[in-house]
């Protein structure tokens, strides 16, 4: 019988293998954070300061890169809304940053890190060679133009709705399928997504080089090139509603010399890993100590 805590344990233990043998240190960032996300992104926490428990663990440990080029670290993350069996109110992250490096480095490192605990050998799916086949919008060599109205239509969304809801809305139903009995690298996305960190794929106009590794239709990793452009970054970021006070100061590290502005970065959801190496479609059998 699947013992699921000795699982995730097994897999917590291999990820911190290969990592360690990648010349990545393992540090830790605040929990309570100094900045909120607007409405029920975080959820609040009662300490001094009025802070919030971390959705995410980027902008913190990136600033990290001032200290080692290759840095990683493993926490929980927290998520107001209400769980189901693909999400927890409280689950494991583990992410990652490494500096001067390229897309390529990254997705063969994601390869590495989580090919050998799941049953399928991943495929890769363009995102924007899908869009180019439905749309005829080349994101390599035109912006986005009227993709987002065309987009929206076809999903039967309002005008009003953001890109980065329609595009998320057009991902799960059009491409999340594919992954079903098997494993996809979604790769390609176009500008204007939930990621505006990522870099735009050089010589392209609306291409991102951003990733997504979805099994049997979980989400499990998503890695991207952070951009190096400052004001590219803001820009895009604040229009995604998506800038901060801690993308603020992770920006003043990287215009003050401290940190590089050319990096990596990956995400892995350590249940959603132990779920897609089982089989178990449900998030609740690898949280420890459930009674509380």
């Amino acid at each position: 019988m699947l013992d699921p805590i000795a699982m995730k344990s097994d897999v917590l233990y291999a990820l911190r293998d290969t990592l360690r043998t990648e010349a990545f240190v393992e540090v830790v960032t605040p929990v309570a954070r100094r900045a909120g996300l607007g409405p029920g992104r975080r959820a609040a926490a009662d300490v001094d300061g009025g802070r919030f428990l971390r959705a995410m663990i980027g902008p913190a440990l990136r600033v990290n890169l001032e200290h080692h080029p290759r840095i990683f670290e493993i926490g929980p993350c927290f998520r107001p809304e209400k769980p189901d069996e693909l999400h927890a109110c409280e689950f494991t992250m583990l992410d990652l940053y490494a500096a001067c490096e390229h897309f390529s480095y990254l997705f063969s490192l994601a390869e590495r890190l989580v090919t050998p605990h799941i049953p399928h050998a991943p495929v890769r799916i363009s995102v924007a060679e899908h869009i180019y086949d439905q749309f005829g919008t080349d994101l390599r060599r035109e912006g986005l133009g009227d993709l987002p109205a065309r987009m929206a239509d076809q999903l039967r969304l309002s005008p009003a709705v953001p890109f980065k809801d329609v595009l998320g809305h057009y991902v799960e139903r059009e491409l999340e399928p594919r992954s079903a009995g098997t494993a996809v690298f979604l790769t390609d996305y176009p500008l204007g997504g939930d990621e505006p960190c990522a870099r735009l794929t050089p010589g392209t106009l609306a291409q991102l080089n951003r990733f997504e590794l979805l099994v049997d239709g979980i989400e499990v990793v998503h890695g991207y090139e952070d951009e190096t452009d400052g004001a590219a970054f803001v820009e895009r970021a604040c229009a995604a509603g998506l800038y901060d006070e801690e993308q603020r100061l992770a920006w003043e590290a990287i215009e003050d010399g401290r940190v590089p502005a050319a990096s990596v970065g990956l995400g892995i959801g350590i249940e959603r890993l132990c779920m897609a190496a089982s089989g178990i479609k449900d998030i609740s059998r690898f949280l420890q100590s459930p009674q509380f």
